[in-house]
């Protein structure tokens, strides 16, 4: 027994180094793996080539070289890499699609950049792993000019000097050595003989920008205000390589100017005139029969009439003038009108808008009001001229002409006698949803329905019993449709059509069932039919998807071929239009 155990006993020592020396292993082999793939990181952040990671799954972006930032546009946020905003998801997808279809292969694209423009780039991409996942591993290269990109370059720059000559500016470009290295043909007519005056520099200009005007003489011998502006020139790498001086001819603006100061002049004596505006001012509060207020930046009143305070409920003109509306008026009537006043002051807007003051006995008055920006031509301050004009008589009379032309466009749609949807708002409501089943491509069904032998029935029974059948057939038709989105309407005489969004032939066929088993149980007797002592109907729809370039008369058309063949097939039946 007790060799039994010590034979146990050493089999676990073994067993124990042997587990011990397999986990140093793992141990070891996890560290040096964690040292490559550091190793293989500091490569690939520190490589001079632009090399992004993307993950295959959802084209996000996993890691991005400092090279990679800096041409590509990449930023990194905390420990996430984000593309430019103009790099969209779907421009990364399509850019893995071109790698996939060209696969080893070095291609040329488009990386978009600010400004709407591009930079063309040379791309090579290839499949990896990364941290267990499946990745793309993407080298981007400036893609240099071939011979005939340069050429076409050149000619670009042809083009550009042609335009550079053409300017009307006087225009020249020196080196950081203040040699002129190019001027337009403008510069080289005004300056003729005497360009060391035209190419004079501006002090501090290769820290920025500068400008001065100088009086000078034109070619013409014309006395003439020159503005000119230098820029510091700076290459793509923001490196000063020049200056770029513009002129340009201002003397008309400067006389331009020079009239204004001395229109400003005679203007002076006119304000002795304006002295008298307020006496003017108070005759016309006096004697309008509308509102008029005036009040200042400061929401403070300076002029009013009666009217305006009746308005408000105040007593006396005095009680508002030298004071604010909030505090004289209660704060749930300031409430309402401040959002107007507020508005027109600080946007400097006119309002104009239809306004209801309740009055104390319970009454209510309707002014049209108008709120103005205006400003004070002598102390130069802004404020709000209000004026509002009642029109309580006029504005219920508009409103009971909208309610009665309301009324009007409601009856124009609905059918004397049954009250149902008549034929001109069968056809609007059909050419709706036409065009809405077009776009949603699903079935859409129109019924005719015809009471058979009716002219016989009316010559039978008289006039009036045949509009009291017209009415109970009427109303069973409406019971019998359900749907807010189906309608039904009397389409002229004995004849009714119905329209059934969204059915298919199936369908309308339970439909018009119904309809026949409905009609069946009013039992009403027609002595004259062909086909049955009670009151019945004929029934022909058709049913299909609509397409672009169809008209719904076509569908109205298959109707009614198919109502003509249930009367031809012996009436008191439907028939479904077949497409052949």
């Amino acid at each position: 027994m007790y060799d039994a155990l010590d034979w146990l006993w050493a089999d676990f020592q073994a067993h124990t180094v042997l587990y011990t020396l397999i986990v140093c292993l793992v141990i070891v082999i996890l560290q040096l793996h964690h040292w490559h793939q550091t190793q293989l990181r500091q490569l690939f952040m520190f490589a001079p080539n632009a090399l992004v990671i993307l993950d295959e799954s959802n084209q996000k972006l996993i890691l991005a070289n400092s090279t990679a930032c800096q041409i590509l546009g990449i930023r990194k946020v905390g420990k996430e890499f984000k593309l430019p905003d103009r790099v969209t998801q779907c421009f990364i997808k399509d850019v893995l699609i071109d790698c996939t279809k060209h696969a080893g292969l070095t291609q040329t694209m488009n990386w978009p950049v600010s400004g709407g423009a591009s930079l063309v780039l040379n791309l090579t991409g290839k499949r990896s792993l990364y941290k267990r996942r499946h990745v793309w591993i993407l080298h981007f290269s400036v893609k240099h000019p071939t011979h005939s990109e340069l050429k076409q370059q050149v000619e670009s720059l042809s083009t550009i000097k042609s335009a550079f000559d053409n300017m009307s500016e006087l225009i020249f470009v020196k080196n950081l050595q203040g040699e002129v290295v190019a001027s337009n043909r403008a510069f080289q007519r005004f300056w003729l003989n005497r360009e060391d005056e035209g190419l004079a520099d501006i002090q501090n200009v290769m820290k920025g920008r500068a400008s001065y005007r100088k009086w000078t003489v034109s070619p013409e011998g014309r006395s003439c205000l020159l503005e000119s502006y230098q820029n510091t020139l700076m290459n793509s790498h923001g490196e000063k390589i020049g200056t770029l001086s513009i002129s340009h001819d201002v003397t008309g603006w400067y006389e331009m100017q020079q009239s204004l100061r001395d229109e400003m002049e005679k203007r002076k004596s006119t304000e002795a005139a304006l002295a008298q505006r307020d006496s003017i001012l108070q005759s016309i509060l006096e004697s309008s029969p509308d509102s008029i207020g005036i009040f200042n930046e400061n929401m403070v009143y300076q002029a009013c009439n009666e009217p305006f305070v009746k308005a408000l409920g105040i007593s006396r003109i005095d009680d508002l003038l030298g004071k604010r509306l909030q505090d004289v008026i209660p704060k749930a009537s300031y409430e309402r009108l401040s959002e107007t006043d507020n508005k027109v002051l600080s946007q400097g807007v006119s309002l104009r808008y239809i306004d209801r003051i309740y009055l104390s006995d319970g009454s209510s008055t309707w002014y049209d009001v108008v709120k103005s920006p205006f400003r004070d031509p002598v102390s130069g301050t802004f404020g709000v001229l209000v004026m509002a004009r009642d029109v309580s008589e006029r504005y219920l009379v508009e409103k009971q002409l909208e309610a009665a032309n309301e009324e009007l466009e409601k009856l124009s749609f609905i059918d004397g006698l049954t009250q149902i949807c008549n034929r001109r708002r069968f056809d609007e409501r059909l050419e709706t949803l036409w065009f809405l089943h077009i776009r949603e491509q699903s079935p859409l069904c129109v019924m005719l329905c015809d009471v058979d032998y009716f002219k016989g029935y009316n010559d039978e029974y008289g006039h009036q019993m045949g509009d009291e059948a017209l009415i109970k057939v009427a109303d069973i038709f409406k019971s019998v449709i359900n749907r807010s989105s189906d309608c039904v309407a009397r389409y002229g005489g004995e004849e009714f059509a119905f329209i059934l969004p969204n059915t298919n032939t199936e369908g309308a066929l339970q439909v018009a069932e119904r309809i026949h088993s409905e009609i069946g149980k009013l039992s009403i007797a027609h002595k004259t039919s062909s086909v049955s002592d009670r009151l019945t109907v004929s029934i022909g729809l058709a049913c299909f998807v609509p397409a672009y370039g169809t008209s719904s008369e076509k569908l109205v058309s298959r109707a009614d071929i198919a109502l003509y063949k249930a009367k031809a097939n012996g009436r008191n039946r439907t028939h479904a239009y077949q497409m052949s």
